[in-house]
């Protein structure tokens, strides 16, 4: 089971951005294996909005959120008052940005490992969530 930063999305779309095959191979990796995915809705926000100020166009960043969100295997998680006090709480104890307890808080509540491409995360969770990259995930 896993939890999938929107770093690892944005990037794999942005094939301009180093890493960005990699977290490709990882996302399909993760599908051809049926592996669950709980994934915060916050993440076709961040999705949406990246690409498009990346893109200049509302238009296709929208069509690659409704995209993500139709990939099998994916458990959409919403953030209700429950996960919302979680991740505050997470966030607070290891000095998290918001969004980023976010993923960490739907990753611990799943028991699931979380693959990110941001540092602080990398960094500050490995005492409350199993973390990774996609570049970890590949090679096991």
């Amino acid at each position: 089971m896993y939890t999938l930063d929107a770093s690892v999305h944005i990037n794999a779309v942005n094939a301009a951005e180093p890493g960005s095959a990699v977290s490709q191979a990882c996302i399909q990796h993760l599908i051809e294996e049926h592996q669950a995915l709980f994934l915060p809705t916050l993440l076709l926000v961040e999705l949406a909005a990246a690409a498009a100020r990346a893109l200049d166009d509302s238009a296709p960043a929208l069509e690659l959120a409704l995209a993500v969100r139709d990939l099998p295997g994916q458990v959409w998680v919403a953030l209700d008052d429950d996960l919302a006090a979680e991740a505050a709480q997470l966030g607070a104890e290891a000095r998290l940005r918001g969004a980023d307890a976010v993923y960490a808080a739907v990753a611990r509540r799943f028991g699931a490992t979380l693959i990110t491409r941001d540092r602080q995360q990398l960094e500050r969770l490995a005492t409350w969530v199993p973390v990774m990259t996609p570049e970890e995930l590949l090679e096991t």
